[in-house]
């Protein structure tokens, strides 16, 4: 069954800077007003350097396909921020110490390879220790800055690993999602977007559903984590206490340069 949805509106945004869309639909109560918040955002654009390990033989961690395919992941989902990242170059780098990442020494010894490349820097390994997970990012605190993906790894991981490096924390390690269903209070105001009987998420949504679309969220292969909301979300902390708010969000990006 075709269902009619109306006509399409296209809005393009002119000058730089929040906003709120609201719109009247006829022959429904003036009180009935679905907005959404946004912002009109200049474009901006990343070089990744790309520095693949190799073992004793020369046999590299990961194929450039493979890392084509974590680029253009990545380009999918920050088109919502308006951002883009391209591969500036790719270098192979022997190395039997950096093939596999067991600790941080060797991580960091890695991520100090490359710097004053102009753009970020990206470590493909075959293996990062357990509690590392998939990725390292290193530009919040280190002796360089640098991100490390593994073989294998979530196709969003480098999405992932670059939002730290634009200054987002993670979701899962430290906080669990608030109970219940998800409401303006949970998500904050500017992630709100409706209204009263008007909102753009499901009465029925609970709000650990919401939280797991995050791209700041953990992988989970049930759920594509690509979200990148406007605020911040409230979470509860492991350790117990009240909600707060996580950086997660647009507002919080560093003014979306990647540190590097």
């Amino acid at each position: 069954m075709t269902v009619d949805t109306g006509r399409e509106a296209v809005v393009r945004g002119v000058n730089p800077g929040p906003f709120t869309l609201e719109i009247s639909i006829d022959d429904l109560p003036p009180s009935y007003h679905p907005y959404i918040h946004g912002q009109v955002l200049e474009p901006t654009v990343t070089p990744i350097h790309v520095y693949i390990i190799c073992d004793a033989s020369g046999t590299p961690a990961v194929s450039t396909a493979t890392v084509d395919a974590w680029v253009a992941e990545a380009n999918r989902i920050y088109k919502q921020a308006a951002m883009s990242f391209y591969v500036a170059g790719v270098e192979h780098v022997v190395s039997n110490e950096w093939f596999e990442i067991n600790n941080d020494t060797e991580f960091y010894e890695m991520t100090s390879y490359a710097s004053n490349t102009g753009g970020l820097e990206l470590y493909c390994v075959t293996f990062i220790q357990t509690d590392l997970t998939n990725g390292r990012n290193s530009s919040t605190g280190g002796a360089a800055s640098g991100m490390a993906v593994r073989s294998g790894a979530f196709l969003g991981t480098l999405a992932h690993e670059i939002g730290h490096a634009c200054g987002l924390r993670d979701l899962y390690k430290e906080y669990d999602p608030c109970d219940g269903l998800v409401s303006e209070d949970k998500v904050k105001p500017l992630n709100w977007s409706g209204g009263e009987g008007t909102g753009y998420y499901s009465p029925t949504l609970s709000y650990s559903s919401l939280t797991y679309r995050c791209l700041m969220d953990a992988a989970r292969p049930s759920t594509t984590r690509a979200d990148i909301p406007l605020d911040g979300l409230n979470m509860m902390p492991k350790s117990g206490g009240v909600p707060i708010m996580v950086s997660v969000g647009l507002c919080q990006m560093d003014d979306r340069k990647p540190k590097h």
